[in-house]
């Protein structure tokens, strides 16, 4: 049986930049929410208005992160059971009530604790938008939307940050209970503007099957670019292969083509966290050891979003041109130099003061631009595009549990790994690692560009190899 599913999705997609921005503004109050902490961290470093130890202020830089691990879990398996829309509109609702919670909070342990429940927030809307506006878009613009949204999290930290650094300014004391609290006012208007949104029709197709599922699939068929002859294809076709699938079952994650899928989704975003959040949310450390003091530290790691936004907005225009293997490769191979030189900069700083500024600025600079660029684009993009409908939220949310449990290890056990190993061995310890992950790209990951969700659904995966690919058994492809 032929279809031409290279052509199911259509170019003329309404509303298209409503479906976009209320998805993005999830990725925007994450960014926010998770960036916003350095301040906090940083303030209570410089005047200690808390009695804390050393456990207690690792907690508060991971908590969120731990939040979201179980956020992500919950969210993505329901989502896939239950539908998109409900829990896309009311998760953000965590997002409101613990950042004005975080703001009032009395002690570190409230903190923490509130911080918890904010990354239970984070990790749900990471199971929800980007895999809503995803299954929204046509095929040929599918990383298009994808990447706009995600470029919204570096314009979240950017704010989050000159928010911050604008009321350490004012009141250090006390202006980091502004900058977290404020993070509330953009989630409430999103959750009311998203109450408009309506359910995904690939999921509707997909999971309840029933009659009134496809008369809305149908109606809603103008949104997806599909016709009623190629929706009716569509089901036959979900029924046949995907008939055995449970919605939001994980154990179907590591089953088949699907637990090859799973490890090559897990590997490459564990190595890009490994480095990116340990990473940035010491970044005014790392700027304190080149030299920037006080709040001009702060000021300047927001600054570093500026790159880290202009590369997610790179990678928009070019998911659907270039691929998104090619990207991914040079993102992980510009973080690679980035971490050399930032390392560099380590060695010479005693020496040649200037000259390792000037490269470990540098260093930087390709961290979060480049990295954004790629790995940073490219990561939740394979999460969603590699599963079917029935699955998609849940590995989007595995992904994101198991990549958040490292993100926190990261955080909180790298501090004592510097301190342990020296910052010259640890800079080199993320060098190798990044290394590493453009050695697996190469070997292990397939391109998913201009090929429809439920091809790729059904698709064989041929890796590891020099040319990994999907491989659609039976069903002839025009470009």
């Amino acid at each position: 049986m032929f279809i031409n599913f290279l052509h199911m999705d259509g170019q003329g997609l309404p509303k298209r930049s409503t479906y976009t921005v209320l998805s993005a503004m999830g990725y925007f109050l994450d960014g926010y929410d998770l960036s916003v902490i350095s301040v906090f961290t940083y303030a209570l470093l410089q005047y200690k208005f808390w009695h804390y130890t050393s456990l207690e202020l690792g907690f508060v830089s991971g908590a969120a992160l731990l939040g979201a691990m179980v956020g992500a879990i919950i969210f993505g398996h329901y989502s896939d059971r239950l539908g998109r829309r409900y829990l896309y509109i009311w998760d953000l609702l965590f997002f409101v009530i613990f950042a004005i919670l975080s703001a009032i909070a009395n002690n570190i342990i409230q903190l923490i604790t509130f911080r918890f429940f904010v990354g239970w927030g984070v990790g749900a809307d990471y199971s929800l938008s980007p895999v809503y506006a995803t299954e929204m878009y046509p095929t040929g613009r599918r990383g298009m939307g994808y990447g706009w949204v995600w470029s919204f999290w570096s314009i979240g930290a950017l704010v989050s940050f000159l928010i911050g650094y604008y009321f350490y300014i004012w009141n250090p004391i006390i202006g980091w209970r502004w900058a977290l609290g404020l993070g509330a006012v953009p989630a409430l208007v999103t959750v009311v503007l998203r109450a408009s949104m309506p359910e995904s029709s690939r999921w509707r197709v997909a999971v309840q099957g029933t009659e009134d599922a496809v008369a809305e699939a149908k109606r809603l068929s103008v949104v997806t670019g599909l016709t009623e002859e190629e929706l009716s294809k569509l089901i036959e076709i979900e029924r046949k292969l995907m008939d055995q699938v449970k919605p939001g079952d994980w154990r179907w994650l590591f089953k088949d083509d699907f637990a090859k899928r799973t490890a090559i989704v897990w590997t490459q975003w564990i190595l890009y966290d490994i480095g990116a959040y340990g990473f940035g949310l010491y970044s005014p450390a790392i700027l304190a050891m080149l030299g920037f003091k006080g709040a001009l530290a702060i000021l300047l790691s927001s600054l570093l979003y500026v790159p880290g936004f202009l590369g997610a907005l790179g990678a928009a225009f070019l998911n659907d041109i270039w691929g998104r293997r090619r990207l991914q490769l040079i993102g992980f191979g510009g973080s690679a130099l980035g971490m050399l030189f930032v390392a560099l900069a380590a060695i010479w700083q005693s020496m040649f003061a200037l000259l390792a500024l000037v490269i470990g600025v540098i260093g930087l600079i390709l961290w979060y631009g480049i990295g954004n660029l790629g790995p940073g684009n490219t990561m939740g993009l394979y999460a969603i595009e590699l599963f079917p409908t029935k699955l998609r939220s849940t590995s989007m949310g595995s992904a994101t549990a198991i990549t958040r449990f490292v993100s926190f290890l990261s955080a909180f056990e790298f501090p004592y790994i510097a301190l342990a190993i020296g910052k010259l061995t640890f800079f080199e310890f993320l060098f190798a690692v990044t290394l590493f992950a453009f050695v697996f790209t190469i070997f292990f990951t397939p391109e998913t560009k201009g090929i429809p969700l439920e091809l790729i659904a059904i698709a064989r995966t041929k890796s590891p190899s020099l040319h990994p690919r999907l491989e659609i058994p039976g069903i002839e492809r025009h470009q």
